[in-house]
Formats: structure tokens, sequence, C-alpha cells
């Protein structure tokens, strides 16, 4: 099985690219990374560099725009429309023979119809919920905080919902996702639920929490996708002696005039760290907590369970498909700050529970699998996806 696939920036595809490679199967991933990264990934992830192809041109104008201050969020949107355009048919044009592609959201349109025209399988990766279920969630929940938000470009929608009709298979990294695929008028049976990876010689725990403070963190990106203020409203009202927050990630600049009120000298903000960091942020927490409003599958929840952390979470994290409410963790309604008040104070006010969640979700993540299981599935969804592309192609011959 020959498989190639594309990607915006790293994400989990070159996690998924290196399992190829060692399966023999991988004939190339396409991405926007800059050469020295691709270089980098190349030298630390053993995936030869000539088959990391990458496209920085747009990528690297539209980040340089976003720092200019006279560049909007609509400017941005239509950079963000040249990139797609460049990008995807940039991949059409370079994708070598194979068995099968796989395009990350956006980037495959192109490139996928060329590979069912030469009898491989298409696949569509989605690590989010779909497009027009996520710019109707958020657009509710800036709309929520009086924050004024550009939708997404009607031409980015359009272009995803032609990929999601035209790829014969559809992954997503949770049931959460897929939902939102039905609701938005997918197939169910088009769809295929694959969960994240994690490497366990990366993260494990280094620390143990605080015996004499009881302290939540928060990884990744604090914003108000990720329901930062909920999480900063419920902090204040829950009533513990030692409680702590740490927030590891950068804060958005939409959200920073909304969090002041809310500031006070339990709460630290760490920024973002390097990746080799995050674990001892982890296993020095009595939980992580990550309300999302919308998410595909937040990565870091593995990520704490290795590091045996309990997790707080809404379903909207993809959370559901990962561990059990009460077994590993607490799973709270999204949107919800008394709910967040009730998990924080069940947990500060039971050790005991929080020590059976923390090794159940240790012993959970050594049955969630690697990146290894992961590839294996991709795998196996590349061949079917195949199949339909033989089949169809049989069918129409039969009727000629």
């Amino acid at each position: 099985m020959k498989i190639a696939h594309s990607t915006w920036v790293r994400y989990h595809h070159i996690d998924l690219a290196r399992e190829l490679e060692r399966r023999g199967a991988l004939v190339g991933v396409f991405t926007c990374l800059p050469w020295w990264r691709a270089r980098m990934e190349s030298r630390t992830q053993h995936i030869p560099r000539h088959k990391i192809h990458c496209n920085f041109l747009v990528q690297g104008i539209r980040r340089l725009a976003q720092r200019l201050p006279a560049i909007g969020a609509r400017a941005d949107s239509a950079l963000a429309v040249l990139d797609t355009r460049v990008f995807s048919r940039w991949v059409a044009a370079r994708l070598p023979p194979c068995d099968a592609y796989i395009g990350l959201s956006g980037t495959g349109l192109h490139a996928g119809r060329r590979a069912q025209a030469a009898g491989a399988g298409y696949v569509m990766d989605r690590g989010s919920t779909h497009i027009r279920h996520a710019d109707q969630l958020l657009a509710e929940e800036y709309a929520r905080w009086k924050l004024p938000r550009v939708p997404v470009n009607p031409w980015l929608i359009d272009n995803e919902i032609a990929e999601s009709q035209a790829a014969n298979l559809i992954i997503v990294p949770s049931h959460f996702a897929a939902e939102t695929f039905v609701q938005q008028g997918i197939a169910r049976e088009k769809l295929r639920v694959v969960p994240y990876g994690i490497q366990l010689k990366e993260f494990f725990s280094v620390a143990q929490p605080p015996a004499d403070r009881f302290r939540l963190v928060f990884v990744g990106q604090f914003s108000l996708r990720k329901g930062a203020l909920y999480l900063l409203q419920a902090f204040n009202e829950f009533a513990h002696p030692g409680k702590e927050l740490v927030v590891v990630g950068n804060v958005s600049d939409d959200l920073k005039p909304l969090i002041a009120p809310y500031l006070n000298d339990r709460i630290r903000f760490v920024g973002a760290v390097p990746r080799s960091e995050v674990k001892t942020h982890l296993s020095s927490a009595h939980a992580l907590v990550l309300p999302s409003i919308e998410e595909g599958l937040a990565l870091v929840q593995a990520q704490a369970m290795a590091c045996g952390c309990p997790i707080i979470a809404t379903p909207n994290t993809g959370s559901e498909t990962l561990f059990q409410h009460r077994r590993e963790g607490l799973i709270v309604a999204p949107r919800s700050v008394p709910a967040l008040v009730a998990a924080f104070t069940k947990l500060a006010d039971d050790p005991a529970l929080q020590r059976r969640l923390a090794a159940a979700a240790l012993a959970c993540a050594r049955n969630i699998g690697g990146w290894e299981r992961y590839a294996d599935n991709v795998i196996n969804f590349c061949r079917e996806a195949q199949t339909l592309v033989a089949g169809g192609a049989a069918a129409a011959a039969a009727t000629a």
C-alpha cells in the first residue's frame, strides 16, 4: 500500500508520515512547512527529506501579514483563500503515483480528484468538527461575549464541502466530530472515527501534584474557542483556600481585554513552553481542565492521561471517545460555570477520588495505543477507499 498525504503544518500528519515510512508505505507528505522545519522533522522523525515536500510561499506571506497592524481579519481571510487555492493545486500537480491519498481538510480537493482518476482512493481528514458547524458555533460564542468576528470565508466552506462530497471516506478523530458531519447531511457510512495516538516515550509522569495546594492546569491556546472565560469565572467562584490555576499556552489577542477582571495571584500564566516541558505541568497538576466550545479531539487529553493527570472536559473536546465520566476524568456540560465549579469541588474535596481517576487515566492511556495503532487504522481505511474506487470503476464499466 503506497500512500501520499497533505497537511498545512505539522499537526498529526508528521507522526503519521513517520509510521507510514516505517511500514514502507509513504510516498510523500506535502506541507506548508518552511524548509528548515522540514529538515528538522526529517532528522528527528527519520523521514527521508526528499519525501517531505514544502510550499511555504503563501503561508509565509500570510504569517508576515498577520504581524502587521494594518492587516485586518478580512484581509487575512482573503489570504487564506489564496493560500488554499495555491497549495491545493500545487499538491495535485506533484502528486506521485499512489494507492491512496489523504488530504487534510482544505488541502485535498484537486489532488483527491486526480488520485481517483488514477484509480487511487481519496480520504479526507478533518481534525475538527464540520467546518460549517464550527463556524456557526464560534459565531454564537463571539456574539455572546460581544466580540467582533469575521466568519469563515464562504469560499473555504464551499471548498471543504466539495472535498467531503468527493472523498471516498472521511476520517475524524472523535465521535463528537463525526456527529457534526451527520448533522450537516454527510452519510454516516462515509465516516470513520480514528482517535489520535500518543507517544508514551514522550509523555509520562515526572512529578506529583503538590500536597499543600489544589492545582488545575490548562494547556493550549487560551481563547474563546477553548472556553477560557468560563474557566476563569469558575475558578474565581471555586472556594478553596489552596487553589491554583496554571495556564500553559498563549492568550489570544481578542481575549486579552476580557480576562483582566478575573486575574489574581492564584492564576499563573506561563505562556507557550517547549513540547518537552508539557509533561512536567501535566504531571504536577491535580487535573487538566479543558472547557472547549469546539474541537475535534484535543491531543493534550491523551497526553495528560499518560502523565497520570485526570481530565475535566466538555464533550466538545472529543473526550467521550477517549475516556468515561467518573472513571478517568469528569465530563461537564459546555458553557456551564456551575458544572465546572462542581467538578473542581468534587476533586478537591475527595483526594481518594482524584487518585483513583489518576491511576485509571494512566491505565487508559496505555490502552489507547500509540501512533503505530493510528497508522494501522488509517492504512486499513485507505485500502477500503481504494476498493471503493475500484468498485465504482467496475460498476461504471459494466453499465457502459
